[in-house]
């Protein structure tokens, strides 16, 4: 019961990782809070600054569709109750978020009403963590 909890709660992860690549893949600007951090729209950065910006979230966009693919890859071993499995889930979200978290640290920081996604990372972190301790605590019930 808790190992399909684990793979539930992961599964929800690595949907959301997806979307957000997704959002950042085919985003033709920076986000709201991008432009209040800079202090400029986007309109007014020149042509070969919006072409690094939008490099920039292409990369991170890959970064979390990464993320989320190799996560939703995971869940037939999760699944299965195999170790291994949970320490590469937990390893693969905390190399995409932990960054993502410091960004968004750095940028409410340097802009407090920016409102960078403090949340949808702090959730993406929480989700991994919370399938990872449940995968955990499944496993070794089923040892019993």
């Amino acid at each position: 019961m808790m190992r399909r909890f684990a793979v539930l709660v992961l599964f929800i992860a690595a949907m959301l990782s997806v979307g957000a690549g997704v959002r950042y893949l085919i985003t033709g600007e920076f986000m709201a809070h991008h432009a209040i951090v800079s202090g400029k729209s986007w309109q007014q950065l020149e042509p070969g600054i919006q072409t690094i910006v939008l490099g920039m979230l292409r990369i991170v966009g890959g970064g979390f569709l990464a993320c989320g693919v190799s996560l939703l890859w995971l869940l037939r071993p999760l699944g299965k109750g195999e170790a291994w499995s949970r320490w590469a889930a937990l390893t693969i979200a905390f190399c995409a978020w932990i960054p993502t978290l410091y960004v968004v640290l750095v940028l409410r920081a340097a802009s407090p009403e920016s409102q960078p996604p403090m949340v949808p990372t702090s959730l993406m972190l929480a989700l991994t963590v919370v399938g990872v301790v449940a995968h955990f605590f499944g496993s070794r019930d089923s040892r019993r």
